[in-house]
């Protein structure tokens, strides 16, 4: 894999999680209880929206927007630590995990971003989904 992929996969991950985040939110707002008190409302709705900017910064390969979303997966991360010590549930090992792999991902991929920021080129933004529907759709 090389850098521009790297970097337009991470970027794409934070993106999408970004809007996971909101519609998770939007369904607690609607009709799902069990969504609002695993902590899904108006909050997270900005914090999917937040994620959403770091990733579109990141893919225009503004280091202040990765930077900015290592710290904020990093704080994520430590959150569900501490509330996983305090209730001990599989959603929250699951966040736990997820909020990690992803500060993970980002940590690595700092030295690509500075490698295209070099070489003045951006990241990948092809989507390997969006390219197997055009293949089903022109034979």
């Amino acid at each position: 894999m090389n850098h521009a992929q790297r970097v337009g996969r991470v970027a794409n991950l934070v993106i999408f999680l970004g809007i996971l985040g909101i519609m998770l939110s939007i369904a607690a707002l609607t009709f799902s209880q069990g969504l609002s008190h695993r902590g899904y409302g108006f909050r997270y709705i900005v914090l999917g929206l937040l994620m959403m900017g770091l990733g579109y910064g990141i893919r225009y390969r503004y280091t202040y927007c990765h930077d900015a979303a290592i710290v904020l997966f990093l704080m994520l991360s430590g959150n569900f630590f501490l509330r996983l010590f305090a209730h001990y549930t599989s959603y929250l090992t699951l966040r736990f995990l997820l909020c990690s792999w992803v500060s993970y991902r980002l940590i690595l991929s700092a030295s690509s971003l500075r490698e295209l920021i070099a070489t003045n080129t951006f990241p990948d933004t092809e989507n390997r989904f969006m390219r197997f529907f055009w293949r089903k759709k022109n034979p």
